[in-house]
């Protein structure tokens, strides 16, 4: 799970800063200035990269602390229950970055070990009214029904099960990402920051494919890849690191 946490975290990063995710304002809230977002959220027919393996509510106060009651999450074209938390004891799966730094607090929810959000499905959320408390509100967030956090995952992104996909390799090894390029995605980039640990003599897939990169020196280097439409515009960036040993 702790090596998981830290692919993950880089991956909804990456993610947010890359999709301009709008975050409240952060100040010391009120009941009336009270403010929560929910990422993703698919508005005006936006999908979201195969890949992505955890959603985020985030809320515009460090204050935020577990209550009670469960969080769910479910395949929306048949009602199935993929995931369900309970405030109390799922806490492995559930990562609050509580600071007053910005002040805010961002709730990560990661799925299970065996589960990723599959390409072309859609999804829901709901929560029960006391699963979060507010200490400046003195009161709980309130409950979330079917309809209101919804979300839609493409049929481009990672092609697999990325929690698969090893964090660690040794020099000589061959990193492979294997990726779809499709719907709205025409081609994909691969992009890294530390070239002295991997190299990749292709660097763009036009069509379904799988990005090799050499491990050449020990090291740890962040590996993006980005999706572009026929234009050329950005749409959607995955990311995750790896270390090289």
């Amino acid at each position: 799970m702790k090596k998981m946490l830290a692919v993950i975290l880089g991956l909804m990063l990456i993610l947010l800063s890359a999709t301009g995710c709008a975050r409240p304002d952060p100040t010391y809230v009120t009941p009336e200035d009270f403010d929560i977002e929910f990422y993703p959220m698919s508005e005006d027919g936006k999908v979201f990269a195969a890949g992505l393996t955890a959603i985020q509510i985030v809320i515009n106060t460090p204050n935020v602390e577990m209550g009670t009651g469960e969080l769910a999450i479910y395949k929306a074209s048949n009602d199935e229950r993929i995931a369900v938390y309970d405030a109390r004891m799922d806490t492995d799966y559930i990562y609050i970055n509580s600071g007053t730094n910005p002040a805010y607090a961002q709730l990560i929810i990661f799925l299970p070990e065996d589960q990723v959000f599959e390409a072309g499905e859609s999804y829901y959320v709901t929560v029960d009214e006391k699963f979060f408390y507010v200490d400046d509100i003195k009161d709980f967030i309130g409950g979330i029904e079917k309809g209101e956090w919804e979300f839609t995952i493409g049929n481009y992104g990672y092609d697999g099960n990325i929690k698969e996909l090893p964090s660690t390799y040794l020099v000589g090894d061959v990193i492979e990402i294997p990726v779809s390029v499709a719907d709205n995605a025409k081609l994909a980039v691969i992009n890294y920051d530390n070239v002295s640990v991997v190299k990749a003599d292709q660097r763009a897939l036009f069509e379904n494919g799988t990005f090799k990169l050499e491990a050449i020196s020990e090291g740890t280097t962040a590996i993006s890849i980005m999706f572009l439409d026929e234009n050329g515009m950005h749409i959607e960036t995955l990311g995750f690191t790896v270390t090289v040993k």
